[in-house]
């Protein structure tokens, strides 16, 4: 089974490095300059009547690696990661255009049950924002966790009611990650037979096995999205990049990062507030407030001559810098407001 989609994998590669060399050798290899320049002055119009789009849901439960691989699908650290759960609060489209394609990928929060959205209080993107993205899809991934013993060889029941309101023929796939940290691979072979044999699961219509972390296997999936993409005109122009405003950008990215650098319900409760914003020509300059609920908190944050907002800072300008793709420059104030 494995065997067969590795040669079916490299075959969907080849099939689409030799459209694409064919597609430029013909207008490359004419003696024609007439025909060359022709060609040229008309190819706004031959390229809107052939664009392609494909909106893909990614699904799975928390820590999974959703938007670590949503942002290695598109080369740029759009969507918030962080070691802890529900990082990602509600779903966020981040996009590749490449050639005459457009994927659009949505960013949904990690799949809880709705009783855990009512004891923890979480908001109403964690039920709604998932369903809509199903609901918007044309094609749906589910992202499966194989380093996690207690959840890798099964879907969950509140998994499983989620993807019964998909569209009846929108294609399924299930995405093993974190292959890299399996010391016994094995275990993929066992995982992929549990999880296609069984009569409870959904037909899924391809499986891949990747390490978004590392970007093993990112390459071919985008690969195989942009080839199965339909013609239809995009949603978004050539150079969006994500539906997000630049101010949540970094109000999330701050965020994450602070989920990173304090502890247990700390940085759910600090208040990310951005005092200004300033576009330079090859830079970004933020400067932001932490207004903190509690002293404590401030106490955490500025010890040790303020090492965890230095920490904090570089941070954040490291994954500005790969989202905005030009230099970013942060400074980070810090405040008490007691209730």
């Amino acid at each position: 089974m494995i065997i067969f989609k590795i040669k079916q994998y490299v075959f969907q590669s080849e099939l689409y490095f030799l459209k694409r060399f064919f597609f430029y050798s013909c207008i490359w290899n004419t003696n024609n300059q007439e025909n060359i320049i022709s060609k040229l002055n008309h190819k706004s119009e031959l390229y809107h009547e052939n664009k392609k789009l494909l909106k893909v849901a990614i699904l799975g439960l928390p820590n999974a690696g959703k938007s670590t691989l949503v942002n290695k699908l598109i080369h740029r650290s759009i969507c918030p990661t962080s070691s802890k759960v529900h990082t990602t609060i509600h779903k966020a489209e981040a996009i590749h255009t490449e050639g005459n394609t457009q994927i659009i990928f949505m960013d949904t929060p990690g799949l809880v049950m709705a009783k855990e959205i009512k004891t923890y209080k979480l908001l109403k993107t964690f039920d709604e924002d998932i369903k809509n993205a199903i609901t918007d899809a044309d094609v749906i991934g589910i992202i499966q966790d194989v380093t996690n013993v207690y959840t890798r060889y099964k879907l969950e029941d509140f998994v499983l009611n989620y993807i019964k309101n998909k569209v009846k023929d929108i294609p399924l796939l299930m995405i093993f990650n974190k292959v890299d940290k399996l010391k016994k691979k094995n275990i993929l072979l066992d995982l992929t037979r549990m999880l296609t044999n069984n009569s409870n699961y959904p037909k899924f219509d391809d499986i891949f096995m990747i390490s978004a972390l590392n970007e093993d296997g990112v390459d071919d999936l985008r690969t195989y999205l942009l080839d199965i993409a339909k013609v239809k005109n995009w949603k978004y122009k050539e150079e969006f990049y994500t539906d997000q405003s630049t101010k949540t950008i970094i109000e999330e990215t701050v965020r994450a990062k602070l989920l990173d650098i304090l502890p247990c319900e700390m940085p759910y409760k600090v208040k990310i507030i951005i005092d200004h914003l300033e576009f330079g020509d090859d830079n970004i300059n933020i400067f932001l407030t932490l207004d903190c609920p509690k002293k404590r908190y401030v106490r955490t944050l500025l010890k040790m001559k303020s090492h965890k907002i230095k920490c904090l800072a570089f941070d954040v300008e490291k994954e500005l810098r790969h989202a905005f793709r030009t230099t970013v420059i942060v400074r980070i104030n810090v405040k008490c407001t007691s209730s």
